[in-house]
């Protein structure tokens, strides 16, 4: 467990001396969500609270480890890296702990925003609901991250997450009530795994209504397919630079 927070520390303290990436990481969705809030007609600001704050997670989970792990392991710390006695789960525990810093960092931001503009006001069980349904349901797009990461090509890893991110934030209607889509984009829209997880977060952040269990059932299986994709990623990339 030591080695884990050494490089969870030192993966950490790698990406805050480079503004570029936590300054954005941090403050985009709370900017989306000043841009975009105000155009959104609902009576729940807490769903407002809900969708922008998984785009933060989303965030972090495409930036972090689909750019991160496609830039690092082309360059020659990783390969040296590889040779160390220090399993590549020792490794991802610590990518995931400093991803979960910045996810906590970036969700805190929104949640104060959607707070101080809008009116969000849930309470102290709507907020650990949220905060779980967070945390669980964003192991499906971590999954997806990693499998970028290892599918992808340096250069082609940052269009990419950024095309797969807007695609699924905006697809799957996290930045937009569910009535307001016109009945042909809803049924497209019912195919996106962030679609699954915005209707589990609704009900959690707003406590309208339960959560539907079809919905948990569509998450999981996406679980099972990006992290079938992410393993068989790691297994390529081993193969062609360790064989």
């Amino acid at each position: 467990m030591t080695l884990v927070w050494a490089h969870a520390r030192a993966e950490t303290l790698q990406l805050l001396r480079y503004p570029s990436y936590s300054v954005p990481t941090v403050a985009v969705p709370a900017l989306f969500l000043l841009a975009f809030g105000h155009g959104l007609a609902t009576e729940a600001p807490e769903r407002l609270l809900a969708g922008f704050a998984a785009t933060a997670v989303l965030i972090v989970t495409f930036f972090q480890f689909g750019v991160g792990i496609a830039v690092t392991r082309a360059t020659p710390w990783e390969t040296f890296a590889r040779t160390l006695p220090v399993g590549p789960g020792t490794r991802l525990a610590a990518r995931v702990l400093s991803a979960l810093g910045f996810a906590a960092a970036t969700v805190t931001v929104v949640s104060v925003v959607a707070i101080a503009v809008f009116d969000a006001r849930p309470s102290a069980l709507r907020v650990a609901a949220l905060t779980l349904g967070l945390l669980l349901g964003g192991i499906p797009f971590a999954l997806l991250g990693i499998a970028l990461g290892y599918w992808l090509p340096p250069r082609a890893a940052f269009p990419a997450a950024n095309l797969v991110y807007f695609s699924l934030a905006i697809g799957g209607a996290l930045w937009r009530r569910v009535e307001d889509a016109p009945r042909s984009a809803d049924v497209a829209s019912q195919l996106l795994p962030t679609r699954s997880w915005i209707e589990i977060l609704d009900p959690l952040a707003t406590g309208q209504r339960p959560v539907p269990l079809h919905h948990v059932a569509a998450l999981v299986g996406w679980t099972v397919v990006f992290g079938g994709i992410a393993w068989l990623g790691y297994r390529r990339d081993e193969g062609e630079r360790f064989s």
